[in-house]
C-alpha cells in the first residue's frame, strides 16, 4: 500500500487535510504523508496530478466544488482502481436536491474575508480587553457576561466564544467582593454563571496549588461549598441569570450550552 494520500482541491485543501488527519488518528498511522495540491482548476493540471497518484498507487481525497473536475477525478479513479474519497460531492448533491438549487461551484468561499471574519476579530479583541474582570467599560456592547468562581473555565470559554463572534466579558466571583452595579444595568438574560461540583473544583484547585508549590485555603472543601452555595443564591435572587455547570465538560460543550441558554438553539452565527 502507498504511504501517501493525494489531496486535490480547487480551494486551499485545508478542509480535506483536517478531515484526513482526524481519520488517520483512528488507525494509528502517523507515517502516512499528505500530498496536497491546491487551487487546481485546469483539466491538464488535474490529469497530471492523477497520473502521479496512479504511479504511487495512492488514495485520492478530493474537495472540489466544480462538478466537471470532480467527475474527472471519480472516473479516473474508477478506471484505474484507485481508492477515491469525495469529501464535498455527496454533501453538495444532497443539498442541491433538498434545496432545489444549483451549487455556486465557487472555490474558496469559506475562507473569504467578510463581515463575519471582522466580527470575530473585533470580538476577540473585546474579550481580551475584558478578561478576568479587568474592566467593565463597554459592558453595554457585550453579547455575554460570564461570572464564575476561580478555576471554572471562565477565560478559555470566553475566548472560544469570541472565536465564534461573541463579545464576552468574564468576571471572577468572590463572595467577599460585591458584584459591580454595572452588571445589573444590562440585559440580565445575557448573564451566565459558571459553576462546578465542589469535589471536582477542589481537585482542580489542588492541582493548581501544587503547580505553584504553595499552601492556601483556596482548595478548602468547606470554603468551596460556601462559594458554590453563593452562586446558587445569586441565581435564586436573579431569576433571569443563566447557570451552566462546567463539571467534566469540554470548553466546546460549555460554550454550546451557554449559547443555547442565552440565544436558543437556532441562533444564526
Amino acid at each position: 500500500m502507498s504511504d501517501k494520500i493525494y489531496i486535490i482541491s480547487d480551494g486551499t485543501g485545508q478542509s480535506a487535510v483536517n478531515i484526513m488527519k482526524a481519520a488517520l488518528l483512528q488507525f494509528n498511522e502517523p507515517n502516512i504523508k499528505l500530498s496536497v495540491y491546491s487551487m487546481v482548476h485546469e483539466e491538464v493540471q488535474l490529469r497530471s496530478i492523477l497520473e502521479h497518484a496512479k504511479i504511487d498507487n495512492s488514495v485520492i481525497a478530493c474537495t472540489m466544488v466544480g462538478t466537471v473536475n470532480r467527475s474527472i477525478v471519480r472516473q479516473f479513479c474508477e478506471e484505474n482502481e484507485l481508492p477515491f474519497i469525495d469529501i464535498l460531492g455527496p454533501s453538495l448533491d444532497t443539498l442541491a436536491q433538498h434545496l432545489n438549487k444549483t451549487p455556486l461551484e465557487t472555490p474558496g468561499v469559506l475562507r473569504k474575508v467578510d463581515e463575519k471574519y471582522f466580527k470575530r476579530i473585533e470580538a476577540m479583541e473585546f474579550t481580551l480587553t475584558h478578561d478576568d474582570g479587568k474592566t467593565l467599560r463597554g459592558i453595554a456592547e457585550a453579547d455575554l457576561v460570564i461570572l464564575g468562581l476561580s478555576r471554572t473555565s471562565k477565560t478559555p470559554t470566553s475566548f472560544y466564544l469570541a472565536q465564534q463572534g461573541f463579545k464576552v466579558i468574564n468576571v471572577p466571583l468572590v463572595p467577599e467582593v460585591p458584584i459591580s452595579e454595572e452588571i445589573y444595568k444590562i440585559d440580565q438574560n445575557r448573564i451566565v454563571i459558571l459553576m462546578m461540583e465542589p469535589e471536582v473544583l477542589q481537585k482542580v484547585r489542588s492541582a493548581r496549588l501544587r503547580h505553584y508549590r504553595t499552601t492556601s485555603t483556596y482548595n478548602n472543601i468547606n470554603k468551596i461549598f460556601e462559594e458554590v452555595e453563593f452562586c446558587y443564591e445569586l441565581v435564586r435572587k436573579n431569576r433571569k441569570w443563566n447557570m451552566v455547570n462546567t463539571t467534566n465538560k469540554s470548553i466546546e460543550e460549555t460554550a454550546r450550552e451557554i449559547i443555547h441558554s442565552v440565544y436558543g438553539r437556532d441562533m444564526e452565527l
